[in-house]
């Protein structure tokens, strides 16, 4: 608004009735000056922010080949103990009394090195392949994933997008008739997609819906990065621009307006959401913002 409206709106508000303005941010008008220069007011409704949210898309993986690598690491396991305590016994009675040989035990101790770094070769395709998520599983939480899986109460997914976005906090998958289905990440994909190029990441299904879901299906999936926040709304009416802040009047009693900086406000289809400064249930001047800034910053005398 152009200083002369500005002027003029002064004007009228000392000729409408008592203002007061002080030297905190506030402004006072009476209740019939307020109707005069029609000052409305609303209050603020508390609001929830989720992060960014991106479409993809997430294929259901074959459980085939992981529960094989499974397999072959519990055997593994198996034989890595069985020969670390074949080595441990040899070389005891090599030492006790030479009733076996040293070529017998050194071939022990090599046969448990063997089964050893055979082990801890398949737990590394574990992430290599399956991602750090699943790597991170102990033997008996991947059993029971395994399980899960084998009994259809449980899918695995990569999840992929052209953009996809740092943070990921939650995945939603649209199942059409069947409803939306959230989806646990677990973690990266240690491969990517040919076609996107994307990281991609691995995601997990329980329930009854992972019935549904046949190994190599794709569906649409929506993902929400980024931390979400709690705060309000600021409606598009009561926004002002002053000496390049956003400001709001909150009314703090009958007659008294504060004048309050919208900080790192994030742009909402309802006009400015923030997270900070601001409670829900505040009543906000959402019409009639202008005539209380001219009220509260009155024109020279000269003018």
């Amino acid at each position: 608004m152009k200083p002369s409206a500005l002027t003029l709106i002064a004007a009228a508000l000392l000729l409408a009735g008592p203002v007061r303005a002080d030297e905190s941010d506030a402004v006072k008008v009476d209740a019939a000056t307020q109707k005069k220069i029609g000052v409305v007011t609303a209050p603020l409704a508390a609001a929830h922010r989720q992060g960014a949210i991106t479409d993809g898309f997430a294929r259901v993986l074959d459980p085939g080949p992981l529960a094989a690598l499974d397999a072959d690491i519990a055997a593994a396991a198996a034989a890595s103990s069985a020969s670390a305590a074949e080595a441990a016994r040899a070389k005891s009675l090599f030492t006790a009394d030479a009733t076996v040989s040293a070529k017998t035990a050194e071939a022990a101790a090599a046969q448990a090195r063997a089964d050893s770094i055979r082990l801890t070769l398949l737990r590394r395709r574990l992430g290599l392949e399956w991602g750090p998520g699943l790597a991170r599983l102990n033997d008996a939480a991947r059993g029971r994933l395994i399980e899960a899986l084998a009994s259809g109460q449980a899918a695995l997914l990569r999840v992929d997008a052209a953009q996809m976005p740092a943070g990921v906090r939650s995945v939603t998958l649209d199942l059409g008739p069947a409803g939306l289905v959230n989806a646990a990440v677990l973690g990266p994909a240690r491969t990517s997609d040919t076609r996107l190029q994307s990281t991609g990441l691995i995601a997990q299904v329980t329930g009854h819906a992972a019935a549904q879901l046949g190994a190599g299906l794709t569906v649409p999936v929506r993902i929400s990065a980024g931390a979400a926040a709690s705060g309000v709304v600021l409606p598009r009416s009561a926004l002002l621009r002053v000496e390049g802040h956003t400001v709001v009047y909150v009314r703090k009693d009958a007659e008294t307006f504060e004048q309050r900086v919208a900080e790192n406000g994030l742009s909402d289809p309802a006009g400015l959401f923030v997270a900070a400064g601001f409670r829900p249930g505040e009543a906000v001047a959402v019409q009639g913002g202008m005539a209380l800034y001219a009220a509260q910053n009155p024109p020279a005398a000269e003018e």
